[in-house]
């Protein structure tokens, strides 16, 4: 899907020849399925809806790109306006300043839109991280391909490869790091108790976010500025393992680490759930260890078919969901009226009906 917007956006937009738009569109989406595959890995415990998930990849390509990219062209048009800066300065101050500031602002928005519209799916910080990272990742996919476009155009396909090796490999994670400290923010908030922390946590990762995107496009235009070969070859050694590894290192050692104390609070609902009926004991170990899970559910589909491997597999998600609901209720949070389908007494209700239907058909099955 990517890909395609990709090649129609190049045609229509930037006038390309059908050539470099496929060249341009593969490289920009070669490495994407690496970098959506890692920040998934990062979540192993819950199930995140696929089409928010598409969702957040898909607002990072369209709403983040054009919304920070006409957001930065009208600050650079003020400035130029109102303080008579030359082209020179006025684009380096669009780069380094304005492009951050802007960009980071128009991805992060999406985390108020999961606050607003699908709070029942974001929990805490590995949360923040998966989905702030998608939508770095789906802005780095456009913003890669129309680099990769307008190189092809004035300087060839050696000139791209280059380019590529520096945007899609050396420095590939940076979008998708940038909005998973915004993430990181958003899901501090949602998870304390803190007053406090709750306003300035999303205020800190926004502001993280902004300082390392800035960090990256000064020091590519002091490169381009000097052309010093050594200053250029320090850039790209040192911004991708000394910035961005590290960086890539800390967000799965905080995502692995709340995974785990997650799975203690899950297990924990859980075991209430198996003292009111609503779970069994087998669930305690399965549901908090994906690949059982897993199992259970393929053991389900090759012994009762497809509509008992549905309703397995729904069960599943249903009972992780109800414990992360208890668990929120437990600390004093409750989801507004409109997503009262989503919480735990609503869960409840679906679970029952749901095991009543799949014991049916198990017990059919075997008689």
């Amino acid at each position: 899907m990517v890909l395609s917007t990709c090649c129609i956006v190049g045609l229509l937009v930037f006038g390309a020849s059908l050539e470099a738009v496929l060249i341009g569109g593969v490289l920009a989406v070669i490495v994407a399925p690496l970098y959506a595959v890692f920040l998934l890995w990062l979540d192993p415990l819950e199930h995140e809806p696929p089409w928010l998930l598409l969702i957040a990849l898909l607002w990072g390509a369209g709403v983040g790109t054009l919304v920070g990219g006409f957001s930065t062209l009208a600050l650079d048009v003020i400035a130029r306006g109102l303080f008579g800066a030359s082209e020179a300065i006025s684009d380096a101050a669009s780069t380094v300043i304005f492009a951050p500031v802007t960009e980071e602002l128009a991805k992060g928005a999406f985390l108020l839109f999961l606050f607003a519209f699908a709070r029942h799916e974001f929990d805490d910080v590995v949360d923040g991280i998966v989905y702030g990272g998608l939508v770095g990742l789906g802005f780095a996919v456009v913003e890669d391909f129309s680099y990769y476009l307008m190189t092809l155009a004035e300087e060839g396909l050696a000139a791209t490869g280059v380019l590529f090796v520096i945007r899609g490999l050396l420095t590939g994670f940076g979008h998708p790091f940038y909005t998973a400290l915004t993430g990181l923010g958003c899901g501090l908030a949602r998870s304390t108790r803190s007053v406090s922390l709750r306003a300035l946590a999303p205020i800190g990762g926004l502001a993280a976010a902004m300082f390392f995107h800035a960090l990256w496009n000064g020091l590519a235009v002091a490169t381009a500025a000097t052309e010093n070969v050594v200053l250029g070859l320090v850039v790209l050694v040192g911004y991708p393992f000394g910035i961005l590894l590290p960086g890539a290192l800390t967000l799965t050692i905080v995502a692995v680490v709340a995974a785990r104390r997650r799975r203690r609070d899950v297990r924990r609902y859980l075991e209430e759930a198996v003292r009111e009926g609503l779970a069994q004991s087998d669930d305690l170990d399965t549901l908090t260890r994906p690949w059982r899970r897993r199992g259970r559910q393929f053991r389900v589909l090759m012994t009762s078919g497809w509509r008992a491997f549905w309703l397995r597999r729904r069960l599943d998600i249903a009972l992780v969901d109800w414990a992360y609901r208890r668990w929120h209720q437990a600390r004093g949070d409750r989801l507004p009226r409109y997503l009262a389908a989503f919480e735990s007494e609503a869960l409840e209700m679906r679970i029952r009906r749901w095991r009543t239907e799949l014991d049916r058909l198990q017990t059919a099955r075997v008689s």
